[in-house]
């Protein structure tokens, strides 16, 4: 902070004011870095390794870590206002971004991308991932789906529970392929859950830009193709699809999500450049994600099973942790952004339009910028063949995630 400041009244300089750090416990915390930017300039330098959620019923079932992180078990803070002494609004550890959601009954879902480390991830040392939370009772709570939901659709379902994996950040730093820890974790059925990681970047080189989602569209009634209409016959024009799998009818189970990924090495020169969109499918209200995965057999859903990817470390493989996304813009060097989605009634159709381009050889000029429409369909009970055949993801021979 400069030594004077500028009197708006006179244009004059005149002492600039002081913080007092003693007139107040908020900001203040010995279970947290005094801080204290002010004093230290430049501010902290520390680096986040490993975070936690609580309260959280996560039990470990498998890690890499080399020292056991701070859970809740060895949480000591104990006040319900204890948050408040998080110095968070003149010296941040952390940051996130592109914070969305949406209300639907007594479910809550939201997403938002988050780095651990401002400072390095403001010149691409660091990355953002996108991680996604779930309330079942309003926001009071956040949790894996109960063993029992009354869903806004006034029908009951039933959870058995999910896996997540978080990568961490090894002491290194730098935007190589550093080998970062990670750890497997399992919920019961309704326990209290911390922010899942979906995007499960594997390299510095790579971040997270704009998120989007979308809920299963509201069911078509019966009865909306109207009789009185003498233009229309309603023994051939009518909403329903005939299928045994009425597709009119709304499954609030399920929703989309979609990430884009970014060149993390051009964020030191300002944005970072978008590379590609991700999708998938979310079930069981999010306690997984599935693209090629069937809903009722997830034994073999990646990366639990890698299906033959060299890429997925043995912390995961085995875990059941259920997180399929797939490539949703055109293979070679396609770049994309601004996705908008929507969804059919029962989840098995996303539909979505996004900005797609390419650059010429120098790399500078922009060519071949179009806006892309493309329609996901979720077939029940079919698999193609190459399904597991990894590079038609990418185009690099690396799977989504």
């Amino acid at each position: 902070m400069p030594d004077t400041c500028i009197d708006t009244a006179t244009g004059g300089d005149i002492p600039c004011p002081s913080v007092d750090f003693t007139s107040s416990t908020f900001g203040i915390g010995d279970t947290n870095p005094i801080l204290q930017g002010y004093e230290q300039q430049n501010g902290n330098t520390m680096k986040v390794l490993t975070w936690h959620q609580c309260p959280s019923a996560a039990t470990i079932v498998a890690d890499s870590l080399t020292t056991d992180p701070v859970d809740c078990a060895s949480d000591d803070r104990i006040d319900q206002f204890v948050n408040l002494k998080d110095q968070s609004w003149y010296n941040p550890l952390d940051v996130s971004k592109g914070h969305r959601g949406f209300l639907d009954g007594d479910m809550v879902m939201f997403l938002y991308a988050w780095s651990p480390n401002w400072r390095l991830n403001a010149k691409g040392s660091d990355r953002y991932d996108l991680y996604v939370r779930r309330s079942f009772d309003g926001g009071e709570t956040w949790s894996t789906l109960p063993e029992s939901f009354l869903a806004s659709n006034g029908e009951s379902y039933s959870g058995d529970g999910t896996v997540t994996c978080e990568t961490y950040r090894a002491l290194e730093t730098g935007s190589g392929d550093i080998v970062e820890p990670q750890a497997c974790f399992d919920y019961p059925a309704g326990g209290a859950e911390q922010a899942r990681n979906v995007t499960q970047h594997s390299a510095m080189r790579t971040t997270t830009l704009d998120p989007r989602y979308a809920p299963t569209a509201g069911t078509i009634e019966a009865g909306c193709v109207s009789d009185a209409d003498p233009t229309i016959d309603i023994t051939v024009m009518t909403c329903d699809d005939l299928s045994a799998y009425d597709s009119d009818v709304r499954d609030p189970s399920r929703y989309f999500m979609v990430f884009e990924t970014g060149d993390n090495t051009t964020v030191e020169e300002g944005e970072a450049e978008p590379l590609d969109l991700f999708y998938s499918r979310a079930i069981n209200f999010g306690d997984d994600y599935v693209v090629w995965a069937e809903d009722a057999d997830l034994t073999e859903c990646y990366p639990s099973d890698p299906h033959e990817d060299e890429q997925v470390s043995d912390v995961v493989i085995g875990s059941g942790f259920c997180n399929e996304f797939d490539r949703a813009n055109s293979a070679g060097d396609s770049h994309s952004s601004e996705a908008d989605l929507a969804s059919n009634p029962d989840g098995s159709k996303l539909y979505g339009v996004w900005a797609q381009w390419a650059f010429d050889a120098s790399g500078e000029e922009v060519i071949e910028s179009d806006a892309i429409a493309r329609r996901f369909w979720w077939i029940e009970d079919y698999i193609p063949s190459t399904a597991w055949i990894f590079g038609q993801g990418t185009g690099d021979g690396i799977p989504a995630n």
